[in-house]
């Protein structure tokens, strides 16, 4: 209930400067503990004491990149 969770999406147009900006912009966010953002495969993993979503659509219109989808597994 209070733990951390990964919480995954997906996200299209990730270029390596793009990444930095969008794992800065989420570095700001109290409730995300690490982010890791994979250019190859599209995904950003963020570890968080809550769904993030909102916050990482936020992040994806600073960086330029189209949020699609968070991944559910």
């Amino acid at each position: 209930m209070f733990g951390k969770k990964v919480y995954r999406y997906i996200v299209d147009g990730l270029t390596d400067s793009k990444a930095v900006l969008l794992r800065k912009s989420l570095s700001i966010v109290s409730s995300i503990r690490s982010v890791a953002v994979d250019v190859g495969r599209g995904t950003v993993e963020a570890e968080a004491t809550r769904d993030v979503e909102q916050d990482v659509r936020v992040a994806c219109d600073v960086a330029g990149v189209k949020f699609r989808t968070r991944l559910r597994r």
